[in-house]
């Protein structure tokens, strides 16, 4: 779980010039900042938004959103902490990341705004994920039935 979230002041600044263009800077400029303001309400890093494809090795826990067209938001994790260091295009973010290869970006002395995360609402119910799943608990879920499967593997089971 996320504690808090630090933004790097540029990237702030770029989402805002982006968001003064047209088309692709500004549509990635608004999902840009819905993942933000997503992570700071208290989502999971996996829920709220698109990854690139590929995992990048030249940081080491590197976080790359696909926001579309082209662009890319760069954050790493460290503990609780989430570090959102770079926005740009496909070859920015490549240039960014072959400078900063096998350092620690995110610990060089740089202006950083840090945002408080939100618990949940612990009202409501938390959605399990299979890796919140640990092999113990698994004595705690419900018993799957035979009708169970047969809904399931209609296709591969003969009508009974």
């Amino acid at each position: 779980m996320i504690a808090n979230i630090r933004v790097h002041s540029k990237v702030e600044k770029a989402i805002q010039q982006m968001a003064n263009q047209d088309n692709a800077p500004k549509i990635a400029a608004l999902r840009a900042q819905k993942i933000i303001d997503t992570l700071i309400k208290g989502c999971r890093i996996s829920h709220v938004g698109k990854f690139s494809r590929k995992k990048d090795l030249r940081i080491k826990n590197v976080f790359k959103f696909n926001l579309g067209k082209g662009y890319r938001l760069v954050s790493i994790k460290e503990q609780d902490i989430l570090y959102i260091l770079f926005i740009g295009d496909h070859d920015q973010c490549d240039r960014w990341l072959d400078t900063y290869r096998k350092k620690r970006p995110h610990k060089i002395p740089i202006p950083l705004n840090i945002y408080g995360v939100s618990s949940l609402n612990k009202n409501n119910p938390k959605k399990l994920d299979y890796q919140d799943i640990k092999h113990d608990d698994a004595k705690y879920l419900p018993e799957i039935t035979q009708e169970d499967l047969r809904k399931v593997f209609c296709g591969i089971v003969s009508n009974s």
